[in-house]
């Protein structure tokens, strides 16, 4: 778990505790059905309250039938991670006086593979956008 203080340096490390690999949470994640999308990206996501502090986790998805080769399906998924990873300092800026557990499932559902830049770009609109979903939860 990464607390965020004042005084301290930020650490821009994506960390086991991060990941979203509970298969249970993945199906509780999927059944409350909260989603948006901002081309070429769906953000699947799911907010739980629990007794210490604000956590994320982060799983990433990209579909066989858009990219059939498992380099370019790989490729994507590690541009996700790489951004979420660099921008993620952001989430728990805005949220740390929450006490719940953020889980979400970002789908890559574009069918070409854009520049870092733009993924970068859109992964932030993505990111602004579930803190508003999230302070309105």
């Amino acid at each position: 778990m990464v607390t965020i203080e004042p005084n301290k340096p930020k650490r821009f490390t994506f960390r086991k505790h991060e990941r979203l690999k509970s298969n249970l949470t993945i199906e509780s994640l999927f059944l409350q059905n909260r989603a948006f999308r901002i081309y070429p990206f769906k953000l699947v996501w799911l907010a739980t309250e629990q007794d210490k502090s604000f956590t994320i986790k982060a799983g990433f998805s990209v579909s066989k039938r858009n990219f059939r080769s498992a380099v370019d399906r790989n490729f994507i998924k590690r541009r996700m991670r790489e951004c979420i990873r660099l921008n993620k300092n952001e989430i728990y800026e805005k949220l740390a006086s929450k006490n719940i557990e953020l889980s979400f499932m970002l789908i890559y559902v574009g069918n070409e593979v854009l520049n870092f830049k733009e993924f970068e770009l859109k992964i932030k609109q993505l990111l602004i956008r579930l803190t508003e979903k999230v302070n309105e939860f």
